[in-house]
């Protein structure tokens, strides 16, 4: 009985030291990578979703870019500096379009020129059901420079590089 609780300690505290490891250790990429799949959960709806859920993801989106950050769209001319504080409105007007939502970000390419600077390269690609019924699907190529802030990778700028066609 003594010798079955000691090898259960044991595992506990090897399993906890892995885990640690893995959590800790995380390289930059990884790290940026994280950025991208954060914006895609709180981005990401379900058929359902309350008012309050859909304001808290919102609002939690502009954790990760800095304040202010900078948004290109040359297809959509859109060059401006904008504010944190207009990402909640921004993508709750989005959303609310759609009665589920799925963001997904693949293919990147992350570069560090600069210990504290990273350069993405990233596909966006958003299938949506709108509140009509109809789905619809919209792919972009971003291009996104991140600035690490308080052991934080943010965004600082974000540039919609083309609109991807099926």
């Amino acid at each position: 009985m003594v010798k079955s609780k000691q090898i259960i300690l044991v595992c506990v505290v090897v399993v906890t030291a892995i885990a640690a490891y893995f959590v800790f250790s995380q390289s930059k990429t990884e790290k940026v990578k994280m950025q991208f799949e954060f914006i895609a959960e709180k981005f990401n709806k379900e058929k359902g979703e309350s008012p309050i859920i859909a304001a808290a993801n919102a609002n939690k989106i502009k954790e990760v870019f800095t304040d202010p950050f900078f948004v290109q769209a040359p297809a959509y001319d859109i060059f401006r500096e904008a504010s944190t504080d207009d990402i909640p409105p921004f993508v709750l007007s989005i959303r609310s379009q759609y009665s589920e939502i799925s963001l997904k970000f693949y293919d990147y390419d992350i570069e560090f020129p600069a210990e504290e600077t990273a350069h993405v390269s990233v596909t966006e690609r958003m299938r949506a059901k709108l509140t009509t019924g109809e789905y619809v699907e919209d792919v972009n190529e971003l291009s996104c420079r991140l600035e690490k802030i308080d052991d934080n990778w943010l965004i600082t700028e974000i540039e919609i590089v083309e609109v991807l066609k099926k």
